[in-house]
């Protein structure tokens, strides 16, 4: 592939990984605010994060996207082309509906149907990215992937907000739709090759995953990951606000930190990967998720004070570490995946792992600081931190797949 269809490619990728993110962010963090302000019940708010349970699903319909296409369409656009134009639909609806109680379910109905697509949609992006990407450029690739959906999950929750109060609500969702339209018109324009279709493939299975050397190692590797980025993250907030933090302070620390995450924790990952290799950054995305929960310790535990200084130094180091590490291990995920012939369904079992261990710790993490306080919390983010770091090093030690 050329330079300049290798950019073209590149750059379609990263704009389908951002408008990934955009429904998530929509029904996660907009919808929420926005109804709870037009006087809705935080009995059914609670019910919203349910809109993101396709995320974990999706490994179950994963071979149906690898096995099913239209030749004419090709094998990854025959599913990125009408799963983002069912998004610009949802989107579209919501923007002439209105965030409003009275439109409540019809909007939570419209961004689970959005969600849905957009988690099928990535099964074949993943793919996508696997088949045609290797080298430095599959690093890229997984830095777009995981800072493009971040990106894309503050565009829709905390940018639709922000522009809400500008240019006022249809607006706003008009201009989420729009970044969607644009990823859908450069998807809708490329032209698929047939490079990428093994010739003699066998049909995507589950079982073809689970029988692969090294499939498991990698799903372990990827769930324990997720639980060391989210143990110290999640909880952090918390104890900002039990520590007198104000709301809009403990807001800003969190943006902050996502920023350093697309920015230090992707970018700085994917260049760290082209340097080091894939390993070593994901030890060093790990041993930086481990400094900062210790951070957090050491200031839930009164070994140190608590400044501003310090609660912001453990945010950027946890901050960094899950960012490196998604990308180092998405990296060697897509590198397992493209060995065999069935990219999206092995890409998508490791990143349903991976969501698996975040929405478990999530829960688990404000639960056990419940019962043995932020000190007990942050001290289990540094054991898992430090049994990730063993497990990987052994685990992964070798080439897998």
């Amino acid at each position: 592939m050329d330079r300049k269809a290798n950019g073209r490619l590149f750059l379609m990728v990263a704009a389908l990984y951002f408008s990934q993110g955009i429904p998530l962010g929509v029904a996660m963090e907009a919808l929420p605010t926005l109804l709870r302000r037009d006087g809705a019940d935080l009995h059914a708010l609670a019910w919203l994060p349910l809109v993101g349970l396709p995320w974990v699903l999706k490994f179950l319909w994963a071979p149906a996207v690898d096995n099913r296409w239209n030749p004419a369409m090709g094998r990854r656009r025959s599913w990125i082309v009408p799963m983002q134009a069912a998004v610009l639909a949802c989107l579209s609806g919501v923007a002439l509906l209105g965030i409003s109680s009275a439109s409540a379910a019809w909007v939570v109905a419209l961004m689970a149907a959005a969600s849905l697509a957009s988690a099928t949609q990535d099964i074949a992006t993943d793919g996508l990215a696997a088949e045609r990407f290797e080298g430095q450029a599959l690093a890229r690739a997984n830095a777009a992937q995981v800072g493009g959906t971040m990106m894309g999950f503050f565009f829709g929750g905390p940018g639709c907000l922000i522009m809400t109060g500008y240019i006022g609500q249809p607006a706003a969702v008009g201009a989420l739709a729009a970044a969607v339209a644009l990823s859908l018109f450069l998807a809708a324009t490329w032209r698929e090759t047939d490079a990428a279709v093994p010739s003699a493939r066998p049909r995507a299975t589950l079982s073809g995953f689970i029988r692969r050397p090294g499939a498991w190692a990698l799903a372990v590797a990827a769930f324990l990951s997720a639980m060391t980025a989210v143990a110290g993250y999640g909880l952090s907030k918390l104890f900002l606000v039990d520590a007198g933090w104000r709301v809009e302070d403990v807001g800003r620390i969190g943006m902050a930190g996502g920023i350093v995450t697309v920015l230090l924790g992707c970018g700085g990952g994917a260049w760290l990967i082209g340097k080091l290799g894939a390993r070593v950054a994901l030890g060093l995305g790990l041993a930086a998720s481990g400094a900062a929960a210790l951070g957090w310790l050491a200031q839930a535990q009164g070994w140190a004070p608590r400044q501003a200084g310090l609660a912001y130094a453990s945010q950027a180091l946890g901050s960094f570490g899950a960012g490196a590490a998604s990308v180092a291990l998405m990296t060697l995920a897509m590198r397992f995946a493209r060995r065999g012939a069935q990219a999206g369904t092995d890409m998508t079992a490791v990143q349903s792992a991976r969501d698996l261990g975040e929405i478990l710790t999530s829960s688990l993490m404000t639960g056990l600081a419940a019962y043995a306080g932020y000190g007990g919390g942050f001290a289990a983010g540094l054991a898992v931190a430090a049994l990730t770091l063993a497990f990987t090093a052994k685990a992964l030690a070798r080439p897998v797949g």
